[in-house]
């Protein structure tokens, strides 16, 4: 019979690395300029069960940024676009032309700010 120290040891083991795998949900404060005018093109390929994805969504919505979701868990034209795309795992998201593997908020200001010059 296991000592119950060391089962709930193992236990809080299992819940930090669980915890630590979760996305930093962090979105920074700083606002995103961007022309209404002329807004930038952003489109999604992701899937609702993605953490990554619902992090992206928080961003652009925080941000007030049009984008585009598709879902490639529910349209199989969507799923071969994102492998065409070079998706390997989702969120794949296209600001313009540049295309961003994974939710990574430096990239995606950085692509917005690109897609501003003249």
């Amino acid at each position: 019979m296991k000592s119950p120290i060391i089962i709930i040891a193992g236990l809080f083991l299992i819940l930090y690395y669980a915890i630590s795998q979760l996305p930093n949900n962090d979105l920074s404060d700083q606002p995103v300029v961007f022309n209404k005018e002329n807004p930038p093109e952003i489109v999604m390929f992701g899937s609702q069960s993605c953490r990554y994805c619902a992090t992206a969504r928080s961003f652009f919505k925080k941000h007030n940024l049009p984008y585009i979701e598709h879902d490639i868990d529910q349209s199989i034209k969507h799923r071969d676009m994102f492998y065409r795309l070079g998706g390997r795992g989702t969120p794949l998201i296209i600001v313009n032309k540049s295309i961003i593997h994974g939710f990574d908020e430096k990239q995606i200001r950085e692509a917005l700010k690109q897609s501003e010059a003249p």
